[in-house]
């Protein structure tokens, strides 16, 4: 018997492996991510968790896991390095939420031209051509939008350099945190950049740590959009005070997001069992993706939403006004950061624009 320890707020897991794999072959039981601790995954064979739990030596050391998989598009809450040295496989549902955070990048532009900070003629530099990237660059395209497109890592005739992304009039940036390898992302925009940037604006909805928070707090002319922060849930109070949109890590958190990282998370698990000798789980094959790798874009495959219908369908204004208005309480951190927590749970779901 396979025992399979889970974060309990991982929507219809239990019922897309009891749906993908034999029930008689595993057990599973889902705990909040608080009490997911080293003592109580000891004889546990397979993880499942989210960005909320940190999955490292200190968690894994003498456990029986071998299988860890995150319900979430980033992995930097996961320790890579250290999985692969103790041969503990992992895996991750890259995609999931892609149609919305594009939704909340599409509202987040739609309340820049409002405000007048921003135009229709402005052009619009994407930073990271993965997943959301893509569908980012290719809903600005239909709407008529000069798009610029940055990433190193892929070779096209059609991408700009960095020294050219940094033109635009507006940056947003779709790309993981990375510390290491050839183009890290650690520290990707810092005072040097921003000084290109002044009176421009700036979305950063990918994760924390990419963008120097510092740097932007001393550089008063950015108009920063942010939904991610270091050291969340307790990020400085003077960058929220001082970005003009500031949402609490929810840019994600559309119903089909949760479910296509459950669901993708479910397939990882079928996966790892299969490639177990001894078991044998229902016949499956995962889809794979389609090749979407090309920058050409084709404005008659499509319809174009207007920006109007992200705005009405996502409040980043009145979100932004009760973040920034819990961060003006003089209370102590430790509150702080669970009523940070409490405001990104109970921040109501919505369908994908596109679903």
């Amino acid at each position: 018997m396979i025992k399979i320890i889970a974060d309990k707020d991982i929507p219809y897991l239990e019922i897309f492996l009891r749906e993908f794999i034999d029930p008689n072959i595993f057990n599973i039981t889902l705990h909040h991510y608080q009490d997911i601790t080293n003592s109580l995954i000891k004889d546990c064979e397979i993880l499942l968790v989210r960005s909320t739990t940190n999955v490292n030596e200190l968690i894994l050391k003498d456990t029986s896991v071998r299988f860890v998989a995150s319900a979430t598009a980033g992995i930097n809450h996961l320790d890579t390095e250290y999985l692969e040295s103790k041969n503990i496989q992992w895996g991750y549902a890259p995609g999931c939420n892609s149609s919305s955070v594009t939704h909340y990048v599409m509202a987040a532009i739609a309340i820049a031209i409002d405000k007048r900070k921003l135009s229709y003629n402005s052009r619009i530099g994407v930073i990271g051509y993965g997943h959301i990237g893509k569908k980012v660059a290719h809903n600005l395209y239909l709407l008529g939008f000069d798009v610029s497109i940055y990433d190193p890592y892929l070779n096209n005739e059609d991408l700009v350099d960095f020294e050219s992304i940094l033109e635009c009039d507006l940056l947003t940036i779709h790309v993981p945190y990375t510390s290491k390898g050839k183009y890290p992302t650690h520290n990707l925009i810092t005072k040097k950049e921003l000084s290109k940037l002044e009176h421009k604006v700036l979305i950063n909805s990918s994760r924390g740590g990419i963008v120097n928070e510092a740097d932007v707090i001393d550089n008063k002319k950015i108009i920063y959009i942010a939904d991610v922060w270091d050291n969340e849930p307790l990020p400085s109070t003077d960058i929220i005070k001082n970005a003009f949109i500031a949402t609490p890590h929810i840019a994600g958190y559309s119903k089909q997001g949760k479910l296509n990282g459950s669901k993708a998370i479910a397939y990882k698990v079928v996966n790892y069992i299969k490639n177990k000798k001894h078991f044998h789980p229902f016949n499956f094959s995962e889809q794979h993706n389609r090749n979407s790798s090309g920058l050409k874009l084709n404005r008659n495959q499509d319809e174009a939403y207007p920006l109007q219908f992200f705005k009405e369908n996502l409040n980043l204004e009145l979100i932004t006004s009760e973040l920034k208005s819990l961060f003006r309480q003089n209370i102590e951190d430790e509150l702080l950061s669970k009523e940070f927590i409490i405001m990104r749970s109970n921040h109501p779901e919505r369908n994908d624009f596109d679903s």
